[in-house]
């Protein structure tokens, strides 16, 4: 099964700043994986703006393939030194990743990368070199399924400093606690990095005296689902749409009742709805959420839900939900249906392109309605960094 880094950032602005002069871009293909952490100068706007454009055009270089000499050579007319303390005006670290295991690590005067292996820190093969009359660090190794990876940015290694931490959290004690939450068995990259930087707020006892910025990745097989909605346009092609479906890998999703019930024929399966007559609900069982329709079984398939009406409520609840941990504490169809997409990384929609005959918008547009719901869930999971895959049946 194929390998991808899930990932997840948080950060932490200096006291009394409105933006943080630490920035993260994160870049993704079907095969390329590029993090970039950059710290700018000092905080503030200033800060904020030059690191942006140092992680804008690193990510952008190194996912199109651009040696390091010309990146640098891009970062260096870019950005110029602060004629004052002589020092580049934005450090970076870049992490590329192709096809979920050859890594190569670029870091320029930032904190090490913590990279952690089977619960031990491991030392990375850093080679230091010159280039463009900067001394960069950098290391090519592969991955492994649960390899975890943690960018800091200095306002990390300055946290509790003359308090807690005379000298502050400084890098080594950073990369235990990292070892002590994955041994506690916190292990979901969005909740490392709100554990680190909730430790990294409290040294500095809520007022940090720094950008404080965290990077989480984490190597792991990539989740698929498959999701087919709508008959196809010729009857024919019934069970060919539901062979795709059941040879798919990963969780299996049906939307739309027709092709719930041409999938059970196909299957020669029996469709059950998942409801329950109000006087017949037990006293404790919450009821429905309005307006939501009920979900359905079908063997070997994982969800079943309604067609439109589930694809548009699903879409709406993806535009404000950019994790899980976003998603409305609901389990009705629209929501479940979220949840699973967003929680693959990976996802093909086996779109029917049957023209309801009686709908005077599908004949005047020329395709089913739920083609508007399907294109406006590509662009949301697009922007939340899912491969998506739309097959027309």
């Amino acid at each position: 099964m194929r390998q991808i880094v899930e990932y997840s950032w948080s950060y932490l602005n200096k006291a009394n700043e409105e933006l943080c002069g630490d920035s993260v871009m994160v870049r993704k293909t079907a095969d390329t994986f590029v993090a970039v952490l950059s710290d700018g100068l000092g905080s503030g706007v200033k800060a904020s703006i030059l690191s942006t454009l140092t992680s804008e055009i690193a990510a952008r270089m190194f996912e199109s393939g651009a040696p390091l000499e010309d990146v640098l050579q891009t970062l260096v007319e870019t950005l110029p030194e602060c004629s004052v303390r002589k020092l580049a005006y934005a450090t970076f670290a870049v992490l590329t990743v192709k096809n979920g295991q050859e890594a190569h690590l670029v870091e320029f005067d930032c904190p090490p990368l913590i990279f952690v292996r089977d619960h031990a820190i491991v030392k990375l093969p850093m080679e230091e070199r010159m280039v463009k009359d900067r001394k960069i660090r950098e290391a090519r190794f592969t991955l492994q399924e649960n390899d975890f990876m943690i960018m800091i940015s200095d306002g990390y290694v300055h946290a509790g400093l003359g308090g807690i931490y005379r000298l502050g959290w400084g890098w080594d004690n950073i990369a235990l606690a990292v070892q002590r939450f994955l041994k506690a068995g916190i292990i979901d990259t969005y909740k490392l990095t709100q554990a680190l930087t909730n430790t990294c707020r409290k040294l500095y006892d809520d007022k940090p005296g720094d950008d404080a910025t965290v990077v989480g990745m984490k190597v792991r097989p990539a989740i698929t689902a498959t999701v087919l909605t709508g008959p196809p346009a010729n009857k024919e092609l019934d069970e060919f749409a539901v062979s795709r479906l059941m040879a798919s890998e990963g969780e299996k999703i049906i939307c739309g009742g027709s092709t719930a019930q041409l999938a059970a024929r196909v299957l020669k399966e029996e469709l059950v709805v998942n409801w329950v007559p109000p006087s017949k609900r037990g006293q404790n069982e919450p009821a429905p959420k309005k307006g939501s329709p009920p979900t359905a079984r079908l063997k070997g398939v994982d969800l079943v839900t309604e067609g439109i009406l589930t694809l548009g409520l699903a879409a709406e609840i993806l535009r404000t939900s950019k994790t899980i941990y976003d998603l409305p504490h609901d389990n009705d169809a629209s929501t479940q249906l979220a949840r699973s997409l967003l929680l693959a990384d990976e996802i093909r929609l086996i779109v029917g392109s049957a023209i309801n005959p009686n709908q005077v918008a599908d004949i005047i547009r020329g395709e089913p309605m739920r083609m508007v719901y399907v294109r406006e869930l590509v662009q949301v999971l697009t922007e939340r960094g899912k491969y998506v895959e739309v097959e027309k049946i």
